[in-house]
């Protein structure tokens, strides 16, 4: 059975890896990136870096969070 609250990011991947996210997945249906705006990388208190990209998703502007250990964050700020 496929976890249906599963997500995922479709990176471009060139010489320097996964570069930026070109769709995000949730459970079976994949949602494509149509611009980033902008992307930072930073450093939380524990140490560890993020990558935030703020892009719009579909029509949607989303900002995605990710950590170095793998974890995803996904919102939907309210502009």
């Amino acid at each position: 059975m496929s976890n249906q609250n599963s997500l995922k990011i479709r990176f471009y991947e060139g010489y320097k890896g996964k570069e930026s996210p070109r769709a995000v997945i949730i459970g079976e249906k994949e949602f494509h990136v149509d611009h980033i705006f902008w992307r930072k990388r930073v450093q939380a208190p524990s140490g560890k870096s993020h990558q935030i990209f703020k892009c719009s998703l579909e029509g949607k502007t989303a900002k995605i969070i990710l950590s170095e250990d793998g974890d995803i964050d996904l919102t939907f700020p309210q502009e």
